[in-house]
């Protein structure tokens, strides 16, 4: 009989998560029904405070098929918990999203690059009740693991990144020509007015919070005044300018957007000497249908060294644009090539994505990790924990020295007009 075993780390241990439900994942990933489970490990997967809207679990199987030896074999179990915290959750249809994208837009873009690429982890089973739960392969068992996000990504890491976000969003504009209707569900992203819609919704409760603690922090800054005014202003008609930040506009380029591209949502994979040799991209629940610019600020203001935001910002998206234009004439279909002055043009027109991102997103990701072990929605509920946790936030030395020099450039930008 298997027996499941659960780490002390799994302080309330999933009842959905039994035997029939790994027999399911074991069948899909085997392509057979002739297999003995014999025992589960479950453990977390991931440090308290690094995931709001999910658990994540470590799951390894021992099982024997006929005629086989003993076997192993590793899963990350990622499951959404039904909580009227997270709402959005259910506006955004991010879990149906987050499945198609895996099912079927994934495998057909990897196609497309003729299998020479992976862009996201195998997906082995899905369950929707009791909780949305989502069973992938373990992809540390291949070697990638992900990098640090308190001290943000070098430049060799974020060329990488360019190249392989280039090769994503190509072939998600050529996935549009075959399947026209394909994207269709992607209309809705982070910033949707769906999302936004509610003053005590989670999301826009979150982002305000945020956004007065910077007007806050930056009023206090000798020489920041000005910015400081217009931040006031911009704060104003928060919602409005946040989903207008992320609109369709007419005459765009249009590219299948990761949505939440940052650090923790990225897995690498080293050589010997720790140089990154590939990438493999995570959570796409958020994914949205629209202008590259979207990924593009969101990753430079999230995930970046301030140094190579500074100094290399150019090369990056010259390094994206190059990927872009071999991999559409590589796939021969005629899709029209942007120039890489249209690039600019859409990074230009989404700076506003990245000024959401710069107070919205990073002030988290900048955390020291010994402060984030009480992060989570439930918590955020709370007004007071909310607040003292944001003013929290807002004291990181990397931010404040990263809101030095992405303001500026916001006001000269024009977002804060």
């Amino acid at each position: 009989m298997c027996s499941i075993v659960f780490d002390a780390d799994v302080v309330a241990p999933p009842s959905h998560l039994d035997v029939p439900f790994f027999e399911e994942v074991l069948e899909t990933a085997l392509r057979t029904a002739r297999v003995q489970l014999l025992s589960i490990h479950i453990r977390m997967g991931s440090s308290t405070g690094e995931n709001y809207c999910s658990q994540i679990y470590r799951v390894k199987v021992s099982f024997k098929r006929p005629d086989h030896p003993e076997q192993h074999m590793a899963f990350i179990v990622k499951s959404i918990p039904h909580l009227d915290s997270v709402e959005f959750i259910d506006d955004l249809q991010v879990y149906l999203k987050e499945k198609i994208t895996y099912y079927e837009v994934l495998p057909r873009l990897e196609l497309l690059m003729q299998c020479n690429r992976r862009f996201g982890p195998k997906l082995y089973h899905y369950l929707k009740q009791p909780e949305n739960s989502l069973v992938f392969e373990d992809l540390a068992e291949k070697g990638f693991v992900m990098a640090s996000r308190e001290l943000g990504l070098n430049e060799e890491h974020c060329q990488l990144v360019m190249e392989r976000l280039a090769e994503f969003h190509a072939t998600s504009m050529a996935l549009a020509v075959v399947d026209p209707h394909i994207f269709d569900a992607y209309g809705d992203g982070m910033l949707s007015p769906r999302g936004l819609a509610k003053d005590d919704g989670l999301l826009m409760q979150f982002f305000s919070g945020n956004g007065k603690e910077l007007h806050h922090l930056v009023s206090t800054w000798p020489g920041f005044e000005k910015i400081a005014e217009k931040i006031g202003k911009y704060m104003q008609n928060q919602r409005a300018n946040l989903e207008r930040s992320q609109a369709p506009q007419e005459k765009e380029v249009k590219v299948l957007n990761h949505g939440d591209l940052w650090v923790n949502n990225m897995l690498f994979k080293y050589d010997g000497a720790q140089r990154p040799q590939d990438l493999i991209l995570i959570d796409f629940q958020l994914s949205v249908w629209g202008s590259p610019g979207i990924d593009l600020n969101y990753f430079f203001y999230t995930s970046l060294t301030l140094e190579v935001l500074r100094h290399r910002r150019t090369q990056l998206l010259r390094t994206y644009h190059a990927r872009l234009a071999k991999t559409l004439l590589d796939l021969d279909m005629g899709i029209p090539v942007p120039s890489y002055e249209q690039i600019l043009e859409e990074v230009h027109r989404r700076e506003s994505y990245g000024f959401f991102a710069s107070y919205g997103i990073f002030p988290t990701v900048s955390q020291d990790k010994a402060q984030t072990a009480d992060n989570n929605l439930e918590n955020f509920k709370d007004a007071d924990f909310a607040k003292q946790k944001v003013r929290q936030m807002f004291q990181s030395r990397r931010l404040a020295d990263t809101l030095r020099y992405t303001l500026p450039h916001f006001e000269r930008a024009g977002v804060l007009d």
